[in-house]
């Protein structure tokens, strides 16, 4: 587990600026900041509709678990993920941590 997914969920994050966001993003390959820069995203593929709803549940468990919740789509051969906060009404620190605890349980 990287010291980004042990970081803590914290009430109140403000969003990231833009570049910073940018820069701590390289260390989550894999996910992509929406052309908008109002979140994050991953998608991943599967050869079955079981592999892509166990993505699912363990992102679901994992956001009920920290009370930080994303935006989770999935069917036949893919589960995909958006983390962003609504209330600071961009990218935290928080949807960061999210992203990377998911990578380490995911991949």
């Amino acid at each position: 587990m990287t010291e980004l997914a042990r970081g803590k969920i914290v009430d109140g994050a403000p969003a990231l600026p833009e570049a910073e966001l940018r820069t701590r993003l390289a260390a989550l390959p894999g996910w992509s900041l929406a052309a908008d820069g109002k979140s994050i995203r991953r998608e991943w593929r599967f050869k079955s509709f079981k592999a892509a709803a166990q993505l699912a549940n363990l992102a679901a468990w994992q956001a009920e678990a920290a009370n930080h919740h994303p935006d989770i789509a999935f069917g036949w051969g893919f589960a995909g993920v958006t983390f962003s906060t609504h209330s600071a009404g961009g990218v935290t620190m928080n949807d960061l941590v999210m992203a990377a605890r998911l990578d380490a349980v995911a991949d």
